[in-house]
This record gives C-alpha cells, sequence and structure tokens, in this order.
C-alpha cells in the first residue's frame, strides 16, 4: 500500500499492532485475521496481489532471489523530502490502477511489470545488513538461503553440488540441512519447486503444454510430460482439465497449492 498522508495501523491475527505515519510505502504478506485502520483524514492506496501473479512478477529476473526473500516479511520505503522514489512509487501505482480499470491490451504484461519496479524500490529503501554474523552458518540460515537461491535458479536447472558450492558448503552439507530443515533432501525440494511452476503456468496461463517445457527449461513438450506425470501422477494435459472443471464447478482443492517447501 502506498500511504500518501495521515495515519495507519495494521493489526495482527495476535492483535501485534503496526503504526504507519504517511507518506510510505508498505508491504504486507497478508494472513487470515488481518486488518487495516486507518484514522480519520488519511489517504491512499492498496494493492491486493494473489501469489500466482507474485510469481510471475518475480520470475525470469536475476534479482528475483533478493525480492524473494524481501516479500515474505513486512517492509517498508519512507517517501517525500529528499527520497527521489516518491514520484516513481506513486507512478507505479497509478499505472497499475489505470491499467486495472481501463485494461488494454497485454495490461497485464504491463501490471506485472509496473509491480516488479515498486519492489525493486522498496527493495533500494531497506537498510544494508553490516555483515552476517554468527547466523549465517546456521541450519535455518543456511537452508533459507537455499530456498531464496532455488527461487532464483530452479529454471537454470542447477545441480545440487552448484547450489552447494553457491553456498559454500559441501554437497553432504547441504543434503544434511535440507533434512533436518524441511524432511527431504536437496534435489527433491529443486523437483518440488520445479512442479509448483509448472502447476501455477497450468491454472492460470493459456500458454501451450511445449510453450510451457520451454519456459521451465525442459527439452520438449514429451520430456515435460514424462517428468510432470512422474512426480504428479498425471500428465499436465489431465491435471490442466482437472483444474479448468474444478474452476468451472466453483470448488478448489483444500490446503494451500502454492506451499513452498
Amino acid at each position: 500500500m502506498i500511504l500518501e498522508k495521515g495515519e495507519a495501523v495494521l493489526l495482527s491475527s495476535n492483535d501485534a499492532v503496526l503504526p504507519m505515519s504517511g507518506p510510505v510505502m508498505g508491504w504486507f504478506p497478508w494472513r487470515e485475521g488481518m486488518r487495516l485502520e486507518l484514522a480519520a483524514g488519511a489517504q491512499g492506496t492498496h494493492l491486493l496481489l494473489g501469489i500466482a501473479t507474485l510469481n510471475r512478477v518475480l520470475q525470469r529476473h536475476a534479482e528475483a532471489t533478493q525480492l524473494r526473500f524481501l516479500v515474505e516479511r513486512p517492509a517498508f520505503i519512507r517517501l517525500g523530502g529528499d527520497n527521489a522514489a516518491g514520484d516513481a512509487v506513486a507512478a507505479c501505482f497509478n499505472g497499475v490502477l489505470r491499467e486495472t480499470l481501463t485494461p488494454g491490451p497485454m495490461s497485464s504484461a504491463v501490471v506485472e511489470s509496473l509491480l516488479h519496479v515498486l519492489l525493486v524500490h522498496l527493495h533500494r529503501g531497506q537498510p544494508t545488513s553490516n555483515g552476517a554474523g554468527s547466523e549465517a552458518g546456521s541450519i535455518t540460515a543456511l537452508a533459507e538461503r537455499f530456498r531464496v537461491l532455488v527461487e532464483g535458479h530452479f529454471r537454470d536447472r542447477w545441480t545440487v553440488a552448484r547450489y552447494a558450492a553457491e553456498l559454500g558448503i559441501s554437497r553432504d552439507r547441504l543434503n544434511d540441512i535440507c533434512i533436518r530443515a524441511h524432511g527431504r533432501p536437496p534435489a527433491r525440494l529443486i523437483r518440488e519447486r520445479l512442479m509448483l511452476e509448472a502447476r501455477i503456468y497450468l491454472e492460470n496461463s493459456p500458454l501451450a503444454l511445449g510453450q510451457i517445457a520451454d519456459v521451465l527449461g525442459f527439452a520438449g513438450a514429451s520430456q515435460f510430460n514424462r517428468v510432470f506425470k512422474a512426480l504428479q501422477g498425471r500428465s499436465p494435459g489431465r491435471y490442466r482439465e482437472e483444474q479448468r472443471r474444478l474452476a468451472k464447478a466453483g470448488s478448489a482443492p483444500a490446503g494451500a497449492p502454492y506451499a513452498w517447501p
């Protein structure tokens, strides 16, 4: 959201209070039970993004690793004063609203590009860290760094050894970390992330199976079909038809379909 002026309070489900004073841009991963209260005279705009849209915004960008880490926690950037980002942020919000209210050709691509620019400005406005400290080598920290790396490179088909080298640890150490943190070895986590992306495309995009295979780094539709069926229990074409029938019937599978890991 962008709070142009006035006061607002974000209340979480456990009654934690997060006050805001404009002008400010804020990002909040929304949770059930959260609510936003605006004081009299407050003025601003809020945007609500679905997980599928967010994944499309972050995909295929070299900086996706940093942005993916950013979007999973509340973040703010002060606007106004000598902060030159204020005009750019306002322009992005206005552009998104304009394309939403009066959509034109490829409006979704324009909206996703503007949202990406907003996240980059938000990332720029965060305080820099002065070193990783002792926590950098902990199991939790390394597991998080691995997860963020996977978000940025699962389409590039990095091997487990490549991820381990990027983290500065051995492959055996990475295997141990993933099992202790997530209950599965790294190779399985990488495959799960790839299949998550495949399901997002099958459910939300009009792309043909061959096009989806190309986006995800498969050699072709046949390889995509073979891998998807082995991991998901049915072909991608059948999966897409099932999801369309569910959507038409107004029902959806229980649970969090885009949860990972």
